[in-house]
């Protein structure tokens, strides 16, 4: 899953695949319809690979609460009538991501990401040997990072 050319575009419903750039604009195409067309740079474009979502501890990258939901959902969509309700996403998000922040992840926010979620599964860009090695890649991060910290001490 490579979030970094999925572009969510204000104003625009869905999620985009870079296909070209140049100094001016962007060429998209909807993963929706499948239909082309220029993105400019006046618009706001963002990658999903660069969103994140707080958290009491650090905030945590898109790609990872895919990741999550993915293996929490047994590999399938989110069903739309829990999207529509406000208490059921809030505690599927809560399941998924216990430690989110409460006051600054709203509602919204979680119906986005949900969304964002079912769209990628659709077109097949979540599948399970990925899940395991992004899962596999930050445990081995964890455990360099605090073996790093015992051996300065």
């Amino acid at each position: 899953m490579d979030l970094k050319e999925i572009l969510t575009i204000s104003g625009k419903p869905g999620l985009y695949k870079l296909i070209a750039s140049n100094k001016g604009n962007f060429i998209v195409e909807s993963l929706e319809n499948n239909k082309r067309f220029p993105a400019f740079s006046r618009d706001k474009i963002g990658a999903l690979d660069e969103i994140t979502v707080f958290t009491d501890d650090d905030d945590l990258p898109l790609r990872d609460i895919f990741v999550k939901l993915y293996k929490y959902q047994n590999h399938v969509a989110v069903d739309a009538t829990i999207i529509k309700d406000e208490k059921l996403l809030a505690d599927l998000f809560a399941a998924v991501i216990p430690n989110y922040d409460r006051e600054r992840v709203r509602i919204s926010h979680m119906k986005k990401i949900m969304q964002w979620y079912n769209e990628l599964l659709a077109n097949n860009l979540v599948d399970d040997n990925e899940a395991e090695t992004d899962t596999d890649n930050k445990e081995q991060q964890d455990t360099e990072q605090q073996q790093d910290a015992t051996d300065g001490q």
